[in-house]
């Protein structure tokens, strides 16, 4: 399956896909409680020791008081539902950290800040020397005459080493006022778990350039949570927003 991001137009591609929220929460406020209680008793030593305390409930078979069972599996359960409950909530600060971060994005010509929640696919994403990339871009402009950026991808893969990444020849050349109004389309595979590989392409309308195809691959990208080294500014075309980010 290929998707078509139109860029710079938000009447056509934005429509089709979702913005850029994330949530790495596990739980919400009314699932919580059945679903941490799903998730204890689907192991084993729990169901055993909930089937123990059950039958100590019948007085005929053991004459043992059932609450010394009791008390200490509801005070362990509450105790690692508890622990659940912190990690959770320090997973919605960091969500709403991030999706509340305010970057500068180029809508129909117009630069603008907004939140990273906000950005649509076709969005062209403005990034400055050490930014978070807030989605999966694909390079259309930066500070190098060569057309490089150094990006640092040790979120995503561990290594430390800056790897570098180049804009696609069809945008070599291009200034400020250029790329505020380029406009085009990317057709690229639906996204999966490879951050290793990209096969896609870029057409840029007239009169930027004639329709001519532009291929892509990774060294054209940058993705969520990589941060941008060594490079003054950076841009590019919003290609996989929230859910549908690569790197999930």
């Amino acid at each position: 399956m290929k998707r078509y991001v139109y860029i710079n137009d938000d009447d056509l591609s934005q429509e089709l896909y979702c913005d850029n929220r994330i949530s790495n929460r596990k739980y919400t406020l009314l699932n919580f409680l059945p679903k941490n209680l799903w998730e204890q008793f689907s192991r084993f030593m729990n169901q055993y020791f909930l089937l123990i305390a059950c039958l100590q409930l019948w007085s005929l078979i053991t004459p043992v008081n059932p609450a010394t069972t009791w008390g200490p599996l509801i005070l362990i359960f509450a105790v690692s539902a508890s622990k659940e409950a912190w990690d959770d909530y320090h997973r919605y600060l960091s969500d709403k950290k991030g999706n509340e971060k305010e970057v500068w994005v180029v809508r129909q010509g117009v630069k603008k800040h907004i939140q990273a929640q906000d950005i649509l696919v076709g969005n062209i994403v403005w990034l400055r020397e050490n930014d978070e990339v807030p989605c999966d871009l694909v390079l259309i402009g930066t500070s190098d005459p060569q057309g490089l950026c150094y990006v640092e991808t040790a979120a995503l893969d561990g290594e430390t080493d800056l790897k570098t990444r180049l804009i696609p020849s069809a945008c070599m050349g291009m200034d400020f006022e250029l790329l505020h109004k380029i406009k085009g389309v990317i057709e690229c595979p639906n996204p999966d778990k490879d951050i290793r590989r990209f096969d896609a392409n870029i057409r840029l309308f007239p009169p930027f350039l004639d329709n001519d195809v532009c291929p892509l691959t990774v060294k054209n990208t940058v993705l969520q949570s990589c941060y941008l080294r060594n490079t003054e500014w950076a841009c590019g075309v919003s290609v996989y927003t929230g859910k549908s980010l690569i790197a999930d």
